[in-house]
């Protein structure tokens, strides 16, 4: 899985001047280690064992703070997403231990590198309530109380480098979970054209053809003699066994509605006389009964059906969330079998699946898709000469009037920071100790600095951040 930001384990508590310090502590369901499998604590069979885990951290320490702040205004009154009104824009929120929340973006990190990083530098997962964030939470949540999720194609979130796209979309994962949907997240859409975790387009990426059975086995029906299409394993493994950590609960409320997949999953069924879920569908392979973790060949079923089943759920709100959406519509660094031709995204499995947000989710039954177009971060190959005749060039989001009016619609503009925001960014930056010059702090109370950073950044969240560190 993803590495997150979010603590995987403790250091022992050590003491100092005599008191041992205080660790906060939850517990979440995570791949059993030595302990576990040594008391015995684990659950489920195959090679890979789930165990419900202690996690301990120490709580960060607020001494790194160089410059004073004043806190009453800083942060939300409540750390419920669901909670939050038009008074909390610009106020920070934190994910608390014990909730669905934490155990969600435990197992799936956050929505872009810029936001991991950040968190991890500042030492603090908290979140600053963004308008747009209020919006589209709002637009979902409404969609789902009138009961016509299943009429809305999706939301693309759309803006400028750096404004927070992928905050905003985290925002929107934080509102869905706490609102019992079932998520589905993609938080790096790259994964599967540039290779897990890529930084750039020389990492190592490979993609195999769907029918190659020396790589994978156990295929659906409708993917039997798709000789062109490709799969990377590595992306779609991390996909599947986050979501089954994260969402086993909703996973268990959702029965299957194919015919021909209940009848191949019977034999898993929990409850045989109610038939299988997407909870009895996933679990052999998040817990590699079939061995294909260490080796290929790894069973393609489970993906393909999962999002096949995701498009006919009923029993919860289902929220497909892809960042960098974008990134579908461009090269990948992979190529085609036995040659120096690389791949487009359209043919790798999950990007074909979901790359069209017209196809895909405009035929959900009771969900939707939510994407975010990134312009910074790993870039992509450019079109081969030879091929540019044969695939049309990928959407420019950057000039919205040229997109088709049908993806025009779906689009949710993010903005720069308002001087609200500005200010509270500031302040928490100087909380947190990465503004830190003692002599801004007059200029801080009384928002001359928060008009020259405007003037530096043009507002834009990222820049922001960056000349707070020069500061």
């Amino acid at each position: 899985m993803r590495s997150s930001i979010l603590p995987r384990s403790a250091r022992a508590a050590r003491r100092v001047g005599g008191q041992r310090q205080q660790f906060l502590s939850t517990a979440v369901l995570d791949i059993a280690s030595e302990v576990e499998l040594k008391a015995g604590s684990t659950s489920a069979a195959g090679n890979v064992l789930l165990a419900k885990k202690k996690v301990e951290w120490k709580p960060r320490s607020m001494e790194r703070s160089r410059v004073p702040v004043e806190t009453s205004q800083l942060f939300c009154a409540s750390n419920d997403p669901l909670q939050h009104t038009s008074d909390d824009v610009g106020k920070f929120f934190q994910l608390e231990a014990g909730t669905a929340l934490f155990e969600l973006f435990y197992h799936i990190g956050f929505c872009g590198d810029a936001v991991e990083d950040r968190a991890r530098r500042l030492q603090s997962s908290a979140m600053m309530v963004r308008e747009r964030g209020l919006e589209v939470r709002d637009e979902l949540l409404r969609w789902q109380h009138e009961g016509t999720l299943g009429k809305q194609q999706g939301l693309l979130l759309t803006g400028e480098s750096g404004v927070g796209k992928s905050c905003v979309l985290n925002y929107v994962l934080s509102c869905c979970q706490l609102s019992g949907w079932l998520v589905v997240a993609v938080p790096h859409a790259a994964d599967w054209t540039l290779g897990l975790g890529a930084k750039d387009c020389r990492h190592p990426n490979e993609a195999y053809r769907v029918t190659d059975p020396a790589y994978f086995t156990d295929l659906p029906p409708e993917l039997v003699g798709a000789d062109a299409l490709y799969e990377n394993p590595e992306a779609t493994a991390h996909l599947l066994i986050s979501t089954y950590l994260s969402q086993r609960p909703a996973l268990e409320k959702v029965r299957l509605k194919g015919a021909e997949r209940i009848a191949h999953y019977a034999a898993r069924a929990k409850d045989q006389n109610a038939g299988p879920t997407l909870a009895d569908m996933l679990a052999p392979y998040a817990t590699d009964e079939t061995g294909s973790f260490s080796d290929f060949p790894m069973p393609l079923r489970p993906v393909y059906d999962l999002f096949a089943e995701l498009s006919l759920a009923t029993e919860v709100p289902v929220l497909v969330a892809v960042d960098g959406h974008n990134r579908w519509d461009q090269m990948a660094s992979s190529c085609h079998w036995h040659t120096k031709v690389p791949l487009h995204a359209s043919e790798l499995l999950v990007p074909k699946l979901l790359g069209d947000l017209s196809e895909y989710g405009g035929a959900m039954a009771n969900g939707v898709v939510v994407g975010s177009v990134t312009h910074g971060g790993a870039q992509p190959p450019g079109v081969p000469p030879a091929l540019r005749k044969h695939i049309p060039p990928p959407h420019d989001f950057t000039r919205p009037r040229s997109l088709p009016p049908a993806l025009r619609a779906l689009l949710r503009p993010v903005g720069t920071y308002g001087p609200k925001e500005m200010q509270a960014a500031l302040e928490f930056y100087a909380l947190t100790g990465h503004l830190a010059n003692r002599g801004l702090e007059a200029q801080l109370r009384d928002g001359s600095l928060r008009t020259k950073v405007g003037l530096l950044t043009a507002g834009v969240p990222d820049d922001v951040f960056k000349i707070c560190e020069q500061l």
